[in-house]
């Protein structure tokens, strides 16, 4: 028997930090009323009870050449996800994020007569500062994470609203310190570095051999540091990679290791900013396959393309991109953190900055009421 009252929703979630901020928000509107909730959904997702239509791993995608290769898998997704938009009938659909993929799909499903809620807006000032406008013609409501975009979206005419970021609802480390020491054979008070590749397979193929590289650099003349390689859920370790002794390989401690180690190497995303809550020093970095590079380089209209950099308005953790990420020069980076006490506060001082501007918690709760309302 179907319940008058219960609210149906579609949600599409591409990738793996889409996948944990849906997941907030699916348990946020659940504490709002009963509700079923169907869609693109990952491991996060699915354990909040999310039926999933497609699996978001048979989504991810990094860069624009790889795309040639899924597309096939990405169409059949589509075509789905269309079909059960009919099917399904949802009050309203939720893009979080991804927007290669949502952007496409959104007007499509508008076209059809479904609600659109986007929920992490598209990092169009980034890319493409038109699509804003072109937005506004789609989405009934917009909900972004960052203050400075609202105002961005609002002049283009979208109805848009800064719900604060999900991550300050939340973000926990695993362990304790001492527990993630002993885990890793780390003892008091010796340096421990923390290194976070990505959260894809393609990142990890791209930043474990640089990342491996200079933690052995910085080993040589640090007989006690502590090197620890956080995997993300479901990556295993390219075919033929191979681990020096003195690092350790933990999963399931990623937020451990960003709030402990005494400083990280961190890829380009979502991982970055949740270091740079931590308030623990950080170099961000990241590489593409040359052709992606080069497309991004006419594309992207930023001087920095870290987020705790983008949040603070200053460069508040390095930036080591493309040729310039080579094991010397992120050693060279690190190494200041690793020894000096005093240059390590300062540069955990500078963080603060990121914290201060991304508002309070609450974000998934705000962000429910007023997908519910939409909804109603």
């Amino acid at each position: 028997m179907v319940d008058p009252d219960q609210r149906r929703f579609l949600i599409v979630a591409g990738e793996a930090s889409g996948d944990a901020h849906g997941a907030r928000l699916v348990r946020a509107l659940r504490a709002l009323g009963p509700c079923r909730v169907r869609g693109v959904a990952g491991p996060a997702l699915r354990a909040a009870g999310v039926e999933p239509v497609v699996a978001m791993e048979d989504l991810a995608v990094l860069g624009f050449a790889e795309i040639v290769g899924r597309l096939p898998a990405l169409l059949r997704a589509r075509a789905r996800l269309l079909a059960e938009q009919r099917r399904f009938a949802p009050h309203a659909v939720v893009l979080v994020d991804y927007p290669g993929f949502n952007l496409r799909l959104g007007p499509e499903l508008k076209r059809r007569g479904a609600r659109i809620f986007y929920y992490i807006g598209p990092q169009v000032w980034a890319w493409h500062p038109e699509r804003a406008g072109e937005m506004a013609r789609w989405v009934d409501r917009l909900a972004v994470v960052f203050p400075f975009e609202e105002e961005i979206f609002r002049d283009a005419g979208v109805n848009v609203r800064f719900v604060g970021h999900p991550l300050l609802d939340d973000l926990a480390p695993e362990v304790d310190e001492a527990t993630l020491r002993a885990e890793i054979g780390a003892a008091t008070g010796a340096p421990v570095l923390g290194l976070l590749p990505g959260s894809r397979r393609q990142e990890l193929a791209r930043h474990l051999r640089p990342l491996l590289a200079a933690a052995a650099v910085l080993a040589r003349d640090r007989a006690a540091l502590v090197a620890v390689l956080a995997l993300a859920p479901g990556l295993e370790l390219p075919r033929g990679a191979t681990i020096p002794p003195g690092v350790r390989i933990v999963r399931g401690r990623t937020h451990a290791v960003q709030a402990w180690a005494t400083a990280c190497a961190v890829a380009s995303g979502t991982a970055t900013l949740e270091t740079a809550l931590f308030g623990t020093p950080l170099a961000i970095v990241y590489r593409v396959g040359r052709l992606n590079f080069l497309i991004a380089r006419r594309l992207v209209r930023l001087s920095r393309i870290g987020l705790p950099n983008i949040v603070s308005g200053a460069e508040v953790a390095p930036e080591l991109i493309q040729d310039g990420l080579t094991p010397q020069a992120l050693a060279a980076v690190l190494a200041p953190w690793l020894d000096d006490p005093a240059a390590r506060a300062a540069q955990s001082e500078k963080l603060r900055a990121v914290r201060a501007r991304l508002g309070g918690p609450g974000a998934s709760a705000r962000t429910a009421a007023l997908l519910w309302g939409l909804a109603s």
